[in-house]
């Protein structure tokens, strides 16, 4: 079967809840819980596609040798997700964000990027690669040495390997927006965006143009994640909008990458577009019914109940 890599941003979370207000400067406000657990877009991603427990995945990324490394590498191990091709640095420590939890699930963060800042074409080893394996790519356009020009080698060497390649945005805290993304579009086989993002990303004011703008460089498939409501996917296959599931929202942190390993879960194992869209929307879901970026994501089989208790199943086989 073929495997899933996902590479880019790991960090350790320290998520608090809730955060009503922000303190004056010199002051304080309270939260009724601290946590600490895994992130990090390409870690959330390589976790949901572990936890759902239907395709191999692994994790290409580069962490500290400190004790944040070892609790992230313990939760990596713990569901058997590849870490062989993990780099790691002693300039810097694990990547780290606080993430504070707004009423309502939604979120702000400070990040510390740290470790993270060490990827780079260098110390990628890309005869991890493997022919029909998809390399997803979450968080690294924002990272020093992983943005713009230099993803875009990072992507043409993984293309001479024959894999299917996945690219997600994230917020761009620098505001150079087109700058860091355009190089590395030629190389999408299918490239996922926020609405907010994927406007920012392409510069146009409506979801329409941006949508053309990343369809004129030839992925296969564009998918606009777009919170409450659901999500836009275009392809040759399938267009059309995928409606959110019903659930009650607790922490929004790490939907997005959820669904980046349902999407590309339901590909590796064949399904077509619109399945794996609706099964991408399911393991979204069930992320933010929990505080934490992952915590939320449940195994397959659970999954698929909730589809069909929504009865959202369709035709499709849904037996794997």
């Amino acid at each position: 079967m073929s495997k899933i890599w996902s590479l880019g941003l790991s960090m350790l979370d320290i998520v608090t809840q809730p955060i009503t207000k922000w303190p004056d400067f010199g002051g304080a406000v309270n939260s009724d819980t601290t946590e600490l657990v895994l992130g990090g877009m390409a870690l959330n991603t390589a976790v949901s596609v572990a936890k759902i427990g239907k395709a191999p995945v692994g994790l290409i990324s580069c962490l500290g040798h400190d004790k944040g490394g070892k609790i992230v590498m313990a939760g990596l191990n713990e569901l058997n997700i590849d870490i062989s091709h993990l780099c790691f640095t002693d300039q810097a420590n694990t990547g780290n964000a606080i993430c504070f939890i707004h009423p309502g699930g939604e979120r702000s963060f400070v990040l510390c990027m740290a470790a993270n800042n060490f990827l780079c074409e260098e110390n990628i080893q890309f005869d991890a690669l493997n022919e029909g394996d998809y390399l997803h790519v979450g968080g690294a356009m924002i990272m020093d040495q992983t943005k713009g020009e230099d993803l875009a080698r990072i992507l043409r060497k993984a293309k001479q390997r024959k894999v299917k390649i996945s690219v997600d945005t994230c917020w761009d805290g620098t505001n150079q927006w087109v700058k860091i993304l355009e190089p590395c579009l030629p190389y999408c086989d299918i490239f996922l965006t926020n609405l907010e993002e994927g406007l920012l990303y392409s510069g146009n004011n409506n979801i329409d143009d941006a949508v053309r703008y990343y369809q004129s460089f030839g992925p296969e498939i564009v998918v606009v994640k777009m919170g409450s409501q659901g999500s836009l996917v275009k392809s040759a296959e399938f267009s059309g909008e995928i409606p959110i599931f019903k659930v009650t929202p607790v922490d929004a942190t790490g939907a997005g990458d959820a669904y980046d390993g349902g999407f590309l879960t339901g590909l590796v194992n064949n399904w077509s577009v619109e399945q794996s869209a609706i099964f991408a929307s399911a393991v979204g879901a069930k992320c933010v019914t929990a505080f934490g970026a992952t915590t939320g994501v449940v195994g397959y089989e659970e999954t698929v109940q909730l589809i069909k208790e929504q009865s959202r199943a369709g035709n499709w086989n849904w037996v794997l």
